[in-house]
């Protein structure tokens, strides 16, 4: 099984279409008309419940609520009010197009006759999307594929067409009955939903829209986009689409798409339908990094900069890696994105820090033939994400162990207990393990200013700053960065590791020393990088004492079924975590989160990699 971060997608629920959907009473699949939904409908208290049957913790994600329970109404319209739906936990559909959710506020001042308040329109349980009427102009079409096939930019009321760093189309106002979005909403409270997670993202997702055959809302809008929306993509970019898949994401507080560029088997457009149909906080979050990018919002659209959740495309280097952010598109109600997809194409979800509402849409992809190959020769061999290093001989500096470890690891009958805990996990974790002035010592120098970082990149792998070793090299001999480096790099340390593992250690595959911050991770990496059996070393240094979210470094079995997390190291300081790896063994380090980590905080990782 190939890496989740090598697969560059946001994972589709296609291979769950052919799940059979179970009715209320936990029966077998039945045909469509008679799991058609009861003419009432529950009170809603407006939450989506995310049940999560795959990890140990669930969440709930709050909808702002803007519906008035039974009891609400009766106390606001007084005690003589009565109706069928104050003694009954269904609101009945009505043909009025605000449905139940309305009350009656009496002016109590010049007693003039109460007055309707509408507060979450909808539209009739019985009407399907309709497609814009504006959008489906032909001479609109033929300017928009002009533009398309040139590479130009483009803008109307409806289309705003960018083509920096690469072609992106935003159709607003999509629909031209919006208010179907809140009936769409209210069916996603009906769904099953499913927690992803690994080293590229972390979100909600439900099955492929194509297997949700009795929610009638979600229903027509996945037929809208597989028939009338697909056709207008196909005319617009002269891309021939045959089918889609597509499903429903949730993202909450914390959740992310990493960077990747949906490249994979016949994928040819990818889509996100932005559902927002509420108004936003009115107190952002601060989350800002102060880089200049384009940047597309709508200042009602139910959705604000600072919650976070943006779509972001990404610039590319001379060598086809993505570099920053050129353009960011943040969620607006009833708006419809679409991109080409191809080599160039990267792009991201950035963390959502809204606290009170989801990051709610409709995404996938339209499939189709693949591109033809080039005329000119054959291709060349793409340049790796990661070269693998190749291990080096460790040094024969003379090194004083006991001026820099703890001497409770210098005595055989520990090192002999250490030995047998790696015999019979595979793992150990030694607390304390410099010196205490030591370890002071090296943290003082590692938040000198004057340290050289350089950015360890490219971000389809990994996020954070390095330190730089040519710089590091350079430094006296009594410099306590070098003297570390040195230390790890050393046969004495090397023999430490032996007693400790009964390895016969040779040879230094990797050093570095990381400094991490919010919004930093490390992914999987490709695959000839875990081919063969060596020895983890991962020391933290500087970890703030609070509870953080990310940071972790978690070891998988990158190709069973599931990636099995077999080892996770949490971000504790001063401890010498020891992780003998197998052939097939991949580790990555867990997105950082920016709800836990302040702008200035940083903490710092050294790793090395050791094989026999």
């Amino acid at each position: 099984m190939n890496s989740p971060s090598k697969q560059n997608e946001e994972p589709s629920s296609s291979t769950e279409a052919d799940s059979i959907m179970e009715n209320s009473n936990g029966g077998e699949g039945v045909p469509t008309e008679s799991l058609r939904p009861p003419a009432k409908r529950r009170l809603s208290g407006a939450v989506i419940e995310i049940s999560d049957t795959e990890s140990d913790d669930s969440d709930v994600c709050a909808v702002n609520s803007y519906q008035a329970s039974a009891d609400e109404v009766k106390r606001i319209r007084g005690k003589d009010y009565s109706s069928s739906s104050s003694s009954s936990d269904y609101s009945s559909d009505s043909e009025s197009p605000w449905e139940d959710d309305s009350i009656l506020l009496k002016d109590e001042v010049s007693n003039k006759p109460a007055t309707r308040v509408q507060l979450n329109p909808r539209a009739d349980r019985m009407e399907d999307p309709k497609l814009n009427p504006n959008i489906k102009s032909q001479e609109l079409i033929d300017k928009l594929t002009s533009h398309w096939n040139e590479k130009k930019d483009f803008k109307t009321d409806e289309i705003t067409l960018t083509c920096d760093p690469f072609r992106l189309c935003l159709v607003r106002d999509l629909l031209a009955n919006p208010d179907i979005i809140n009936n769409i909403v209210d069916d996603m409270n009906t769904l099953d939903w499913s927690r992803k997670k690994m080293d590229l993202y972390e979100f909600y997702q439900t099955a492929d829209l194509s297997s949700l055959t009795w929610q009638r809302s979600i229903r027509g809008i996945h037929e809208l986009l597989k028939t009338e929306v697909m056709s207008w993509v196909s005319q617009v970019t002269g891309l021939e689409l045959r089918c889609m898949s597509s499903s429903c994401s949730l993202y909450g507080p914390g959740d992310r798409l990493l960077v990747h560029d949906d490249l994979l088997a016949d994928r040819r457009v990818a889509f996100v339908l932005y559902l927002a149909p509420w108004r936003p906080p009115h107190q952002p979050l601060e989350n800002g990094s102060g880089e200049h990018v384009h940047e597309e919002w709508s200042p009602g659209g139910g959705w604000r900069p600072q919650m976070g959740g943006a779509l972001e495309l990404l610039a590319t280097d001379e060598a086809g890696h993505p570099q920053r952010a050129a353009r960011r598109v943040y969620p607006r109600n009833n708006m419809l994105a679409l991109f080409r997809v191809g080599t160039d194409s990267f792009h991201q979800v950035s963390e959502v820090v809204s606290l009170e509402l989801p990051r709610l849409t409709i995404n996938g992809w339209f499939h189709g033939p693949p591109p033809p190959p080039p005329a000119a020769g054959p291709a060349a061999e793409p340049e790796p994400v990661l070269p693998l290093p190749e291990p080096e001989r460790l040094n024969n500096e003379v090194v004083l162990l006991n001026q820099w470890i703890e001497s409770t690891y210098m005595t055989p009958r520990n090192r002999a207990q250490i030995q047998t805990q790696m015999e019979r996990e595979s793992e150990v974790s030694l607390r304390d393990f410099f010196l205490p002035e030591k370890y002071q010592e090296l943290l003082q120098e590692l938040r000198e200013p004057s340290v050289r970082w350089i950015p360890a990149g490219p971000l389809q792998a990994r996020r954070h700053a390095a330190l730089c070793a040519e710089w590091a090299a350079a430094l006296p001999a009594h410099h306590v960065l070098r003297q570390v480096r040195s230390l790890l790099a050393s046969t004495t340390f090397a023999r430490l590791l032996a007693d400790c593992t009964d390895l016969q250690l040779t040879r230094l595959a990797r050093l570095e020393l990381q400094r991490w911050r919010a919004g930093d991770y490390a992914l999987l990496p490709p695959r000839e990088h875990y081919q063969r059996a060596r020895l983890e070393v991962v020391v933290y240094v500087g970890v703030p004492e609070r509870a953080l979210s990310g940071g972790s470094t978690t070891f998988v079995a990158a190709e069973q079924p599931g990636d099995a997390a077999l080892v996770t190291l949490p971000p504790v300081n001063n401890a010498l975590s020891l992780v003998y790896c197998d052939p097939g063994a991949a580790a990555f380090t867990a997105y950082l989160s920016r709800l836990t980590m302040r702008p200035d905080d940083c903490f710092y990782v050294l790793c090395g990699t050791y094989c026999e």
